[in-house]
């Protein structure tokens, strides 16, 4: 059965951050080229900055995961399953927690770039999920 009314504002909130925090994931990836390009100018390589590559892959991987589990979990919840709420509420919760860990910092010459977990659109999409999760949630059929 097909969520219907007030129900779905919840379901649609969390798809709308997934979505959101998957582009930030795209944002992400494009980033390590950029970085690159300004290490190249400068006659740099990854080593040189004390940072590895791989580990913004990594942080671009655990953001596209943590938005698609946004999304997958609204999807759940907009068919009825209570369980796409916590799969939503996890995400978000994830997309939160994974930006206060610190993965390390990016030093190019003087400029230094922290690099966390996970990233965010100003920290809004993991919020947009966990509210629309919550609403799913507590909302009553």
């Amino acid at each position: 059965m097909v969520v219907k009314g007030k129900m779905l504002i919840g379901p649609i909130l969390a798809i709308i951050g997934g979505i959101v925090m998957a582009f930030s994931s795209y944002m992400v990836f494009t980033s390590i080229a950029s970085i690159e390009a300004n290490l190249a100018i400068a006659a740099l390589t990854w080593e040189d900055t004390g940072f590895s590559r791989d580990l913004m892959y990594l942080r671009s991987i655990c953001t596209l995961l943590w938005g698609l589990m946004g999304i997958i979990g609204a999807i759940f919840a907009l068919i009825g399953k209570k369980f796409g709420s916590v799969i939503a509420l996890l995400g978000g919760i994830l997309g939160i927690a994974g930006m206060f860990i610190p993965l390390g910092a990016i030093t190019i010459n003087t400029v230094v770039i922290p690099v966390s977990l996970s990233a965010s659109f100003m920290l809004l999409d993991p919020i947009i999920i966990i509210i629309g999760s919550l609403i799913g949630l507590l909302l009553k059929k």
